[in-house]
């Protein structure tokens, strides 16, 4: 079951710092500037990536939402990984943007040669200078029972986004 909370962790941290590509889309209703993202409680001794830090209830990182958007509100976006644990991987995601209520959703597909794939959902709503939302997260393991997990995100606005 620790493998299955790896699995969904790693899934929403990579979604995690994906929003800030993808949330600027909606500049009418998704304010500009920086945002602090607080995820799913992770298990002790995890490694962040080095954009994260822990904080009460979970994992926070700190993206940017840039005023104007190089990319199209929707967007596709496929990466490769390697892991020591699950061999080599990919994941397919489709994110959308509804501008008119603010709000943000993802669809993850991971497979790893190891036989392991997951599933990842997620929507954040955007309201002024907080944001809230859920992701569930389906696993499934050869030879095991597939598991399924439901995470809360919060959020808020800190200000303007540093100064590269």
């Amino acid at each position: 079951m620790r493998a299955l909370a790896a699995v969904g962790t790693t899934a929403i941290l990579i979604l995690m710092s994906e929003v800030s590509v993808c949330a600027a889309g909606a500049q009418d209703a998704i304010k500009s500037g920086k945002w602090e993202l607080e995820g799913p409680k992770i298990a002790p001794g995890t490694q962040l990536p080095s954009n994260m830090r822990w904080g009460p209830e979970g994992a926070i990182t700190s993206v940017c939402v840039p005023g104007t958007n190089l990319k199209p509100p929707d967007a596709h976006k496929r990466v490769d990984a390697i892991s020591k644990i699950y061999g080599k991987g990919s994941c397919d995601m489709d994110m959308t943007t509804d501008a008119t209520t603010g709000t943000r959703s993802a669809l993850s597909n991971f497979a790893w040669s190891s036989g392991l794939t997951s599933r990842l959902e997620m929507v954040i709503h955007f309201h002024g200078d907080t944001l809230d939302g859920t992701t569930t997260n389906r696993v499934s393991l050869p030879n095991k029972p597939p598991d399924e997990r439901l995470y809360v995100l919060k959020g808020r606005y800190v200000g303007p986004c540093d100064r590269k």
